[in-house]
Formats: C-alpha cells, sequence, structure tokens
C-alpha cells in the first residue's frame, strides 16, 4: 500500500463515491486523515483512516484487498478501528471478518440522514435549561481540549486535529464540567467545507443525566449560527435516541466491522 499525497486526492475520489460520510469528504477536501491505495494512477482498492475510524473501497475480491486488510494496524495509530464500506458492497464485510489476527466483529451503527436541517431553537435551549445547576456548560477551549485528550472516553472529541490551534480555528465544542474537570461534551469531531461530525460521550458515572443531551443542543445552535451541517452518526442505540430527540431524521441500520489488536 502507499500513502496518497496532497496533490493526488482528486484521483482517488471516485473510488469513494459510494460512500457519503463527512470523514470522507473531510479527507479529500484536505483537513484530515491518511489515504492509502494499492497502486496509482489506476488505483483498484482504496482505504482513508481518520481516528478511530477507515473507509474500504474498490474490489474487495483483489489479492490487493487481501494484503490491505491483513496489514491494517501497520496504518491506523492506534489498537482499533471501525471499518466502514458502501452500503451494498458486502464483500469488504466478508474479507475483514476473514482475517482472525485482526478480531474482527460485525458490528451495526444506525444512519441518520446526512443533509441540512432546520432545527427547533426551543427545543434546544430547553436541553440546555435541563442541564442540573451543580454541572457548569463551557466552549472548548485550550484547557478542555487538554482534558479531552488526557482520557480514553472524551479523546475522540479531538483526536484526529493535529493540535489544539489546529482544533480551535476549524472546529468547535461544548463541554459540562463538574467541579472544574470535564464529564461530557459534544464536540466537532471532523470539519470540512461548511460542514462538521458531531461527537458525543459522557464519562461513566455521569451518564444518564441529559449532560451530553445538552451539550449536542449547544453546538447544534453553534452550528447553525455558523451556518455549517452537523452530520450525526450514531454507533449505539442511546446516540440514536439523542438524534430523534434532537430532531434528526434516522434512517436505519447498516453493517460496519469493529477490529482490534
Amino acid at each position: 500500500m502507499i500513502i496518497v499525497s496532497a496533490s493526488e486526492r482528486s484521483q482517488i475520489a471516485p473510488l469513494f463515491q459510494g460512500i457519503q460520510d463527512s470523514m470522507v469528504i473531510a479527507y479529500l477536501q484536505g483537513y484530515m486523515g491518511t489515504g492509502y491505495v494499492d497502486q496509482l494512477p489506476n488505483p483498484t482498492v482504496g482505504l482513508i483512516v481518520s481516528g478511530e475510524y477507515s473507509f474500504w473501497v474498490g474490489d474487495s475480491t483483489s489479492p490487493a484487498a487481501r494484503e490491505m486488510a491483513e496489514t491494517i494496524f501497520d496504518h491506523v495509530e492506534g489498537d482499533q478501528t471501525t471499518a466502514i464500506y458502501g452500503e451494498d458492497d458486502l464483500g469488504w464485510r466478508d474479507l475483514l471478518l476473514s482475517i482472525p489476527k485482526n478480531h474482527p466483529v460485525e458490528t451495526p451503527r444506525y444512519r441518520i440522514a446526512q443533509k441540512d436541517y432546520v432545527f427547533d431553537r426551543i427545543t434546544l435551549q430547553n436541553l440546555i435549561d435541563a442541564i442540573p445547576k451543580e454541572f457548569d456548560l463551557r466552549r472548548f477551549d485550550n484547557e478542555l481540549y487538554a482534558q479531552a485528550m488526557a482520557e480514553d472516553w472524551s479523546r475522540e472529541f479531538c483526536e484526529t486535529f493535529a493540535s489544539a490551534e489546529e482544533y480551535l480555528s476549524q472546529g468547535f465544542g461544548f463541554g459540562v464540567l463538574h467541579n472544574g474537570k470535564l464529564v461530557a461534551g459534544a464536540s466537532s469531531m471532523t470539519v470540512y467545507d461548511g460542514g462538521l461530525e458531531v461527537q458525543v460521550a459522557t464519562k461513566n458515572e455521569f451518564q444518564g443525566m441529559g449532560l451530553a443531551m445538552g451539550c449536542a443542543a449547544a453546538l447544534l445552535l453553534e452550528a447553525m449560527d455558523r451556518n455549517v451541517r452537523p452530520c450525526w452518526d450514531a454507533a449505539t442505540l442511546v446516540s440514536r435516541h439523542m438524534a430523534i430527540k434532537l430532531g434528526y431524521e434516522y434512517l436505519g441500520e447498516y453493517s460496519t466491522v469493529y477490529m482490534h489488536l
């Protein structure tokens, strides 16, 4: 596999036409992520890695596809990845599940329509106002960036950005603090021209209190003020429920493969 340079991104864009995901858009526009192919020109398989997610396209029956699957952890920074592929291209699912050393598990996700929404501002403000008084809602800054990156539960808020400066200049987010410590948040996990991907999370012992929902509501209000599209993709039933409550349209389940070392 070879790394795709910035000047070569346009050559691999046609491979990814079947995946409508903000992380793919962000990579193709040059914001974040790393691309790999088997050859240039005329690649037959392609891979985009962005944070803990990877996107697989091309001929899944080819030797190059198997090589890519077998060497995936040579290309991702961490020890796990969630593989996403075209909804109608389950050949990638079958290939990834056939490589035991990656400990693959087919995992459902919940697709949310990626379109322009007009969220109800009163509903969003009510969700913010419902945050219990002993907690503080605050916009992400250098301090919250550092807190988020210091713990596993919150690292996805910012990990696809190269630095705090890059995150604060390109993205934004809101966190809930308890005694000065970050305990929940909603953040732009990735950004692209005119849009972002929402990441929400709550520290285990503070779940079920509406904290992440309030953060998400604040982020959506900010996104509307900035005229950017806040894309949502749900990994859990809780996330799906949150999206629907916020005003997103749910489309149904789709298949992914989770892998780890």
